[in-house]
């Protein structure tokens, strides 16, 4: 097969071949272990070393409300996390009862207090 092709040298040695992508594709069928080591190479590249127990991905994956349960697994009361984000306690409790809307400013706020990027303060999907 007559394919067309491109050697790139380096200090006059072969450093990178390149081929049409659809042969790349023939040459390189990734096993479901590959895929997996890749899947865990790239984790551990962005990892940033906060853990949960898995009480509190059960307590998420029941539904309850994020704001509450990372509150409690850090053991702050609502007028703690109120005062370290710049809101009452009262407006706190209104937020885990879904009586009041997490704004994004917010949310960013308490996300850095939490460890946790701000979609994490959403409620879980119970489909």
């Amino acid at each position: 097969m007559n394919v067309p092709h491109q050697i790139i040298y380096k200090d006059e040695k072969p450093e990178f071949a390149v081929v049409p992508w659809d042969e790349y594709v023939k040459l390189f069928k990734p096993t479901e272990d590959d895929l997996d080591r890749m899947a865990y190479d790239q984790a551990v590249a962005h990892d940033d070393g906060v853990r949960f127990p898995a009480a509190v991905i059960k307590r998420l994956s029941d539904g309850e409300n994020p704001v509450r349960v990372y509150r409690e697994y850090y053991d702050l009361t609502q007028e703690e996390l109120g005062a370290k984000v710049g809101v009452t306690g009262t407006y706190i409790g209104a937020v885990e009862r879904n009586a009041r809307p997490l704004s994004k400013k917010l949310a960013t706020k308490i996300a850095s207090v939490f460890k946790v990027d701000a979609d994490d303060l959403e409620p879980w999907s119970q489909e």
